[in-house]
């Protein structure tokens, strides 16, 4: 296997899925960000997506202002844990306490609200575009150099469950010709508390 990259937006329920997914897979791979707030661009967003698409923007600010990738993932991880698995709402104090949890300098929180990181966040988004071929939501998972649009899981699976969807991922990945298989979502996700 060549690499497991998972892009995905920190507050991004499904893609904290993902992650907790393929952490608990024992799976190595490499997080990187992408933006709701760009894929949201100019679309007319429903009211009660609104303050997640804002949310979004002010932390892949954050995100981009982070020089060291290795940090920016430790920040990332940091931040979704508070926003999903603490409930914690996207605010200056969440985003510095995040930043300290990942050994970043809490002052990069100023960056929340300056659009001097823009371009970088829509080269982020962009690069996860590039990776899937069109676009598409978070998360997206590359494997071995093929990306694919989720998976979008509605709870955490067990850890069998969880190595059988990896190795399904994979088998598919191997499968130049296999393009998309997908059933319908029903409800919100299921994250648990922690």
């Amino acid at each position: 296997m060549t690499g497991v990259v998972l892009y995905g937006d920190p507050v991004c329920p499904f893609a904290w899925l993902a992650y907790r997914w393929l952490a608990d897979t024992g799976t190595e791979f490499s997080m990187r960000p992408m933006s709701l707030a760009v894929l949201n661009e100019g679309k007319s967003v429903p009211e009660s997506h609104r303050q997640r698409v804002e949310d979004s923007l002010h932390a892949g600010r954050v995100l981009a202002a982070i020089e060291d990738p290795a940090a920016a993932a430790r920040f990332h991880v940091a931040l979704a844990r508070r926003v999903h698995e603490r409930r914690q709402p996207v605010s200056d104090a969440v985003l510095r306490a995040a930043l300290r949890d990942a050994r970043v300098p809490e002052d990069l929180a100023g960056q929340a609200n300056s659009a001097d990181a823009d371009p970088a966040v829509h080269d982020a988004h962009q690069a996860s575009q590039d990776a899937l071929g069109e676009t598409g939501g978070s998360p997206i998972t590359q494997l071995d150099g093929r990306a694919f649009f989720g998976p979008v899981l509605t709870e955490l699976p067990g850890p069998a469950e969880g190595r059988a969807l990896f190795d399904a991922l994979r088998a598919t990945a191997a499968v130049p010709a296999f393009a998309e298989l997908r059933r319908p979502r029903v409800g919100a996700p299921t994250i648990p508390e922690g």
